[in-house]
């Protein structure tokens, strides 16, 4: 199914990997002020994607008709919600434990159904790779079950997360060189 030499040293991954390890450094030498600029992050996002999609209402409105009016509701949401979170960082953070939950998962499990290619690199590379998307699993799972304390220890649990991320991008990064 795959070739081995259809592969090269995937430089992508290195840096996603270098990525993630940066973004867990700050996450776990300063939470507090990490997490609330996430969600100030977040919120402007929100905002801005409101506004431009409220920009295009009107030509969008002639070209499809009535199902622009979705969009235009979908815009006022991303507005709403932007806001609500600059103006409440502690419900944007409490918010934001079960997106980030919600990731981890689909993630982990994105991971684990496509791992099988790095077998024909190295096996152990395969096996630390299953355990780093088991392990994101895991996490994904413990955000989703308690979300308050999820919001509590989101910053080392996300820090935490980067860290498994990053090694594991890096690991697959090195092994398709192999």
């Amino acid at each position: 199914m795959f070739r081995r030499n259809d592969w090269r040293f995937d430089w992508s991954e290195l840096m996603t990997g270098i990525i993630f390890l940066i973004g867990a450094y700050f996450l776990l030498n300063k939470p507090k002020a990490t997490l609330s600029g996430l969600v100030i992050i977040v919120a402007v996002a929100a905002i801005i994607r409101g506004i431009a999609k409220i920009s295009v209402y009107g030509q969008l409105r002639q070209d499809t008709g009535i199902r622009a009016t979705v969009m235009l509701v979908n815009a006022i949401l991303d507005i709403v919600i932007g806001l609500l979170f600059i103006f409440n960082i502690p419900a944007g953070i409490f918010t934001m434990s079960y997106m980030f939950a919600i990731w981890f998962l689909l993630d982990a499990i994105v991971g684990l159904l496509n791992v099988s290619h790095l077998k024909q690199f190295n096996m152990g590379l395969y096996i630390l790779s299953i355990i780093l998307n088991v392990l994101g699993l895991i996490v994904g799972l413990l955000l989703l079950m308690n979300p308050v304390v999820a919001a509590v220890t989101m910053t080392t649990l996300l820090g935490f997360y980067f860290v498994i991320v990053g090694i594991n991008a890096i690991v697959i990064a090195i092994a398709r060189r192999l």
